[in-house]
Order: C-alpha cells, then sequence, then structure tokens
C-alpha cells in the first residue's frame, strides 16, 4: 500500500471532503462520475434497469405478490424494485468490475501477485495488450485522488499511462462493462476532469483537514486519454482512445448550475386581479383539520430533513397528495397520516433523532415494578447481536496488533462512524458474534487494500435495502446495520476471496 491509500472522507451526500485552498474547513467536492453523467442519455440504462427489475420479478414471486399492497406506497415499490433488480443480476456484473478494478491494481504494484483463477486471463490480456501498444502503467499514481477547486469536482482516477513518443503521461480508465458504445461522452467528461484537474489530494486522518497533504500533477495530456475495456471472465482487453473535450465538462456544470436556479424560476400562485386568492375546485370530500400541536409536530420533522437532505426530501415528498408547508398553513390529520410513514422512513436513512410521539397517539408512560434504568444504545433498535465468542475476540486482536498504522486508522475510523450512528462495533466492548463478523469483515477489506466505497453494492444486497440509501451513508454506518446472521453471510462471502461471482452470491445468501 503506498502513501495514499487512505479511507476517504465524504459528506452526508457522498462527496468527497475536501479542504479548500485558502479554506478553514473541509466541503463537498462532488463525484467526477456524477457530473460526467449529466449530459448523457440514460434511456438505455434505464430500459436496462426495467429488463433486470421484470427478470427478478420473474425468478422471486414472493417480491410480485407483493406489489398488490405496495401499489400506494412509493417508497415501498422502490425498495421492492431495487429487491427484483438485484435478483434479476443487476448487480453482479458491478461487482465483479469492482473487484477486477481492484485485482488489476494490485497486478501492477506487485509483479509477484498471483491473481484468483478466475481473473488470470484477464490480468494477462490487460498486460499485454499495455505491452503491444508500447504503454508503461505509473505505478506511483494508480488510484490517486484529484481535485478541481474552480468547480469543486474531485474524483480518483485509475491510472496514468506513459509512451516513449510522448512526453506526457495519459489519463486512463478501467471499463468492464459489457459496451463502451453508448459511453464516449461520459468518458470524455470524466477523462477530461482528471487531465485539468488542479493537484492531487491525500485526505489525513483530521476531520478538519488540517492534515491533508497536496501534490503537483505531473504534465499530462491534454488532447486524449485511454479507455481500457476488460469485462470479466473474457480474458479479452481492448483499448480505446477517447478524445478530451473541456467544452462538455463546462457544459455538464452550466446543465447542473441550471437545474440548481430551477426553483427559483417559478413562484407561489398568483392572487387574481382583485386581491382575491385564486380558489380551485375541490370535489373530494373535507378532511377534518389537525390540531396545531401535531401540525407542529410535523413540521419541526420536516425542517430537519430539509436542513440535512433537501434533495431526497423532494423526492420522496408525495406531491400528488400533499402541499408542501409553504403552500398551507395547517395540515390536516389525513395530510399526516401520509407524511408520516415517508418521514419516518428518511429520518432512519439520515440518522436523525426520533422526535417525541405523534400528538394525535401519544405513548402510554410506563409503569415501573422495579427502579427505572436508563435505557442504552445496544438496548435501542439494535440489530441481533447474536452469542457471546470471546474466543474468537482474542484472535481478532492479533491482526488488529499486525495492521499498520495507516490500516488502523482505517479501522478506527468506521469504529467510530458507527459508534455515532448510535450502532456500535467495537469488539472490546461486547465479543458478540456480530461484531466479531464485522470486524472480520473489516479486517479482510483493509489487509487486502479494498476501497469501502467499493464495497456499498454488495452491503445493500445482504442487507436487502436500496443501495442509495448504503450510498449517502457513512461506510462505518452502513456496515453498522448488519445483525448476526446477515455479518456471517456476508463475512463468509467476503472472505472466500476477492472475486465475486453469481454462484458465490447464490451460495452464500
Amino acid at each position: 500500500m503506498n502513501d495514499f491509500d487512505q479511507p476517504v472522507r465524504r459528506d452526508r451526500w457522498g462527496r468527497y471532503l475536501v479542504l479548500p485552498l485558502g479554506g478553514h474547513k473541509p466541503v463537498g467536492y462532488t463525484r467526477a462520475t456524477t457530473i460526467a453523467k449529466t449530459l448523457s442519455d440514460r434511456s438505455a440504462l434505464e430500459a436496462w434497469s426495467q429488463r433486470m427489475t421484470a427478470i427478478g420479478l420473474a425468478k422471486r414471486p414472493d417480491l410480485l405478490a407483493q406489489i398488490d399492497d405496495l401499489v400506494d406506497d412509493k417508497t415501498g415499490l422502490n425498495r421492492l424494485c431495487e429487491s427484483a433488480k438485484e435478483a434479476g443480476g443487476a448487480t453482479v456484473r458491478r461487482d465483479l468490475g469492482t473487484a477486477l478494478h481492484s485485482i488489476l491494481e494490485r497486478s501492477f504494484r506487485d509483479p509477484d501477485y498471483q491473481p484468483p483463477a478466475a481473473h488470470v486471463d484477464d490480468v494477462a490480456a490487460v498486460h499485454r495488450l499495455l505491452a503491444d501498444h508500447n504503454l508503461t502503467v505509473q505505478t506511483d499514481y494508480l488510484e490517486r485522488m484529484v481535485v478541481n477547486h474552480g468547480a469543486k469536482i474531485a474524483g480518483t482516477l485509475d491510472l496514468m499511462l506513459a509512451h516513449p513518443d510522448n512526453p506526457n503521461l495519459i489519463i486512463s480508465d478501467f471499463k468492464t462493462g459489457s459496451s463502451v458504445q453508448y459511453g464516449g461522452l461520459d468518458f470524455a467528461i470524466q477523462l477530461t476532469m482528471y487531465a485539468t484537474a488542479d493537484e492531487f489530494y491525500m485526505q489525513g486522518a483530521a476531520a478538519d483537514g488540517s492534515q491533508d497533504q497536496r501534490e503537483p500533477l505531473p504534465p499530462l495530456e491534454q488532447e486524449y486519454g485511454h479507455i481500457i475495456h476488460i469485462e470479466p471472465g473474457s480474458g479479452i482487453a481492448n483499448l480505446h482512445r477517447v478524445t478530451l473535450t473541456p467544452q462538455h465538462l463546462q457544459q455538464a456544470l452550466d446543465v447542473r448550475k441550471a437545474r440548481n436556479e430551477g426553483k427559483r424560476l417559478i413562484s407561489g400562485p398568483l392572487d387574481t386581479p382583485t386581491g382575491n386568492p385564486i380558489v380551485r375546485p375541490y370535489d373530494g370530500p373535507t378532511p377534518e383539520p389537525a390540531n396545531t400541536d401535531r401540525d407542529l409536530w410535523i413540521r419541526e420533522r420536516i425542517d430537519r430533513i430539509r436542513d440535512t437532505d433537501p434533495e431526497r426530501l423532494a423526492l420522496r415528498w408525495p406531491a400528488d397528495d400533499v402541499p408542501p408547508p409553504k403552500k398551507i398553513d395547517v395540515y390536516t390529520d389525513d395530510h399526516i397520516d401520509l407524511l408520516i410513514p415517508v418521514i419516518d422512513d428518511l429520518e432512519a436513512i439520515l440518522e436523525i433523532r426520533f422526535p417525541p410521539s405523534d400528538p394525535k397517539n401519544p405513548r402510554p408512560t410506563p409503569r415501573h415494578t422495579k427502579p427505572f434504568e436508563p435505557v442504552t444504545v445496544e438496548q435501542v433498535n439494535m440489530p441481533d447481536e447474536g452469542p457471546i465468542d470471546p474466543a474468537s475476540a482474542d484472535l481478532l486482536r492479533q491482526r488488529v496488533a499486525e495492521l499498520t498504522d495507516p490500516q488502523k486508522q482505517r479501522l478506527t475510523g468506521c469504529v467510530r462512524e458507527a459508534r455515532n450512528a448510535n450502532l456500535p462495533i467495537r469488539v472490546a466492548e461486547t465479543p458478540t458474534v456480530r461484531r466479531i463478523n464485522i470486524a472480520r469483515i473489516l479486517l479482510h477489506a483493509i489487509e487486502h487494500d479494498w476501497e469501502f466505497d467499493d464495497m456499498r453494492g454488495m452491503l445493500a444486497g445482504f442487507l436487502k435495502i436500496d443501495s442509495a440509501d448504503i450510498d449517502v451513508m457513512p461506510f462505518g454506518a452502513a456496515i453498522a446495520l448488519l445483525d448476526a446472521t446477515q455479518s456471517a453471510a456476508m463475512r463468509k462471502f467476503v472472505e472466500m476471496g476477492e472475486t465475486l461471482t453469481a454462484t458465490a452470491v447464490e451460495e452464500t445468501t
């Protein structure tokens, strides 16, 4: 592991946390891959997603049977569709690609590295391809984070290649999908961002960015980059030249800016010329108004979510049935009853502390037959811990002691994130099966130089929740959601090796 293999700090939206030049605290920099997708036509991807959902529903009749019960529940239907896509195989290729990225990186760093049997031909094909084109991998620049301070963009490039006829290094990227035919614009914008970045950036251990480091970029080719296309398990690699297009990068930034400004381009309902408000007919029954206590209760919860993640709130808002807070003076009971499941779900996803009980249905005061004892964190909404296993905890201590200091920092960071989410995983406190399994997963990932972000899709599969919800959480908090059974299954899967195959997923889950 080189000096730049460090855990990545992200904000609640999954953006890289970077200390700007002259800044005093880290701010969120949008991921380069997010910017790259701004201008692309997503119709083919959406059609593929629909096909995977259909295949998954055919394979999982239990999911199909749930549709009737969720017709009016958008959140429930979204989760069901995610489960169906996973069952249809939507995540298998992604996980295989993630694993192959890691394997190729290790093959460049370590000449003696022996890749897993399933990918020996893939690794050989990539090395042979580069040799045929007289390209050399610069191992000091593998998987390095770069930033553009002006546009507040950050990303992790795969590799840089050198050619004897070019004085500049060539930005390059691995692609492991079935085809690169439709990704030209995405690839061009992504590689352009890397090639025009301001500097390398390495996050330090301090959360305030005071230990972050910067490093100048080497001279880079500004006319083109390379895409290395290799499908996992195919043993066939191809090299594609991608023209860099700064104008398209700027267009993507302009589109994102316009989208953010769009909310200010429309006003609220206008008054009639006489000064009377426009009244629209309503054919349905008039609902009973809510009392002011309940209206205030739901509005406070909405405000906390809006302060944390306004975009997610807007996406989940039941706009067809409930007006936004500024468009109504007092919410009715019917409105609030529709909002409660949405707000409950968002509070859980965003780790917002639960509010007092509903004023309409206050919880009864419990009668204590013995002296009251404060409720501990472990008693509140904790996953099943399983039995105590002190012997396994002793073995884990030895593995932790053998970690390097940067590796220990990665582990400590996850433990801290879990504790902040009130989902402790520290084995020394309570050596339960759940905590030991999670520790073994983290240790295996750290010892094999896996990126935690590359494991998010796998984690969402074992938790059986929307991968988008996992993406916005700190990784330590996300993995802490595993219970004893789920953590055992994921540990077994992770320790099978670095190759994530469909067969292995089926056997494990």
